[in-house]
């Protein structure tokens, strides 16, 4: 079953944080018990009937998660950081239909938030999964001139990596990986690095992020799509393709019982 695409505040925090937490999850035992936790949580049924997904008050950063209105299968491919729809597969149809305000805290400001996030997913709806690999559409990341040059806003740096992600932007200098990592949250599709290129380059994109909510406002508002942007200037294309890509399967996840 795929997950509907669901433009909200909640998926937008997804792509700010992605790069921050590139290596977390994406290779973490899907069976894993042993990662950290919140000291205090809090889960309830949101029966508002409200589509869009998160509110003003959501957070999820400095030690506390707070998302309103989300479908669990929406929380569960930003825990493992599944892009593409097609990465998370099985479970019951509730997982798309009922929607949930969830709340976790710890006292230190600087942990990483989504191993406590998957902690949650465990303790509170008892979830199992796993990894295989299957074959999907996927986007593979290349050069686009045949020169091998690259755009006018990248350029490789020995300096050490320190870059910031916004609604629309990726700024500073950063290795191609979370370049690589922004863009599947970008184009809700993984990611293949075919450059090529190796160390960290500065770099300024910006663009157009896809299904917008009214009420946010893109960083850069006269910003091409992400493809246009990729090209014009990183001198980098996106190339549709298939590739081998681990998907995650749901062999157990339960209701919680109420707070």
């Amino acid at each position: 079953m795929n997950t509907p695409r669901v433009p909200s505040s909640f998926v937008l925090l997804t792509i700010v944080v992605v790069a921050v937490c590139v290596a977390a999850a994406r290779h973490v035992r899907a069976e894993s018990d042993r990662e950290p936790a919140f000291e205090v949580t809090s889960v309830k049924a949101n029966t508002s009937g409200a589509l869009p997904v998160g509110g003003p008050g959501d957070r999820f950063s400095h030690g506390q998660l707070h998302t309103t209105n989300v479908p669990l299968r929406l929380l569960i491919r930003q825990a493992f950081q599944l892009p593409q729809d097609d990465e998370l597969v099985g479970g019951p149809s509730w997982l798309d239909t009922d929607r949930w305000d969830i709340a976790g805290k710890t006292e230190s400001p600087s942990a990483a938030m989504l191993p406590m996030v998957r902690s949650l997913l465990r303790d509170r709806f008892k979830l199992e999964t796993h990894f295989e690999q299957r074959e999907l559409p996927v986007y593979a990341l290349v050069l686009a001139r045949t020169d091998a040059g690259l755009g006018p806003t990248i350029r490789l740096t020995t300096e050490p990596p320190n870059f910031r992600e916004g609604i629309g932007t990726l700024t500073g200098r950063a290795p191609i990986n979370v370049l690589v990592s922004m863009l599947a949250f970008a184009t809700q599709r993984y990611v293949v690095d075919r450059t090529g290129l190796h160390g960290t380059y500065e770099m300024n994109l910006h663009w157009l992020p896809a299904n917008l909510p009214a009420s946010v406002t893109p960083d850069v508002p006269d910003s091409p799509s992400i493809f246009t942007a990729v090209q014009e200037q990183l001198g980098l294309k996106l190339e549709p393709t298939r590739a081998p890509v681990d998907v995650l399967v749901i062999d157990k996840v339960e209701k919680p019982a109420a707070d």
